[in-house]
């Protein structure tokens, strides 16, 4: 019984493999030109050039949260006991439960992990314009300089661009002074530090 049954299944893969396209055989791939315009002799396709633009700090966030909706919903916390017009205390149980269970948990540090990136990239954003435009590195250099002293989302917020300029280049002088004390230190983990 058990011989007739794999007979007829490897009857079957090989009948399959041979006569039927698409199941077990691989399809027949046969290349052509790109060009098809008489006397034309290129065989590529010449494209317009594109331009890719960045996407801002504000664009990443909101688009984590629209991909991510499950995780915002399930680390929410916030109301969770509300005082209604007509007297009374009133509990939201899903946020309740949100505050307690491991899920929850899970959430929140998921959360936390996501503003890390924000606050990162909003960082980021301002911060590597300026070194590019008022630092005279380039190459490993200025990526080892703008990892080494970049500020705090805090102080980029509460500086103008005068007080960044001139952190810009008291840093610049440092750094030069000390270039291989910083690239040893930089050999080493630094905790989020992308090198």
């Amino acid at each position: 019984m058990v011989r007739i049954a794999f007979l007829s299944l490897l009857f079957f893969c090989v009948y399959f493999s041979f006569y039927r396209q698409g199941i077990f055989a691989y399809p027949i791939v046969s290349y052509q030109d790109t060009i098809e315009e008489r006397g034309s002799k290129r065989d590529t396709l010449r494209l317009d050039t594109v331009s890719i633009k960045r996407k801002s700090a504000g664009d990443k966030w909101d688009e984590k949260k629209e991909e991510y909706k499950s995780i915002f919903f399930w680390g929410d916390t916030k109301n969770m006991v509300t005082l209604p017009h007509r007297g009374g205390i009133a509990v939201n149980l899903n946020k309740l439960y949100n505050k307690f269970s491991r899920k929850g948990r899970n959430s929140r540090k998921l959360q936390r992990q996501f503003e890390k990136e924000y606050h990162q990239d909003l960082i980021r954003e301002e911060w590597y314009p300026l070194t590019q435009e008022y630092s005279k590195l380039s190459g490993d250099s200025l990526r080892k300089f703008r990892i080494y002293y970049e500020p705090s989302l805090k102080w980029l917020r509460k500086n103008d661009r005068y007080e960044k300029i001139a952190y810009i280049h008291q840093c610049l002088r440092n750094y030069l002074d000390s270039v291989d004390i910083i690239h040893k230190r930089l050999q080493f983990p630094m905790g989020n530090a992308k090198l």
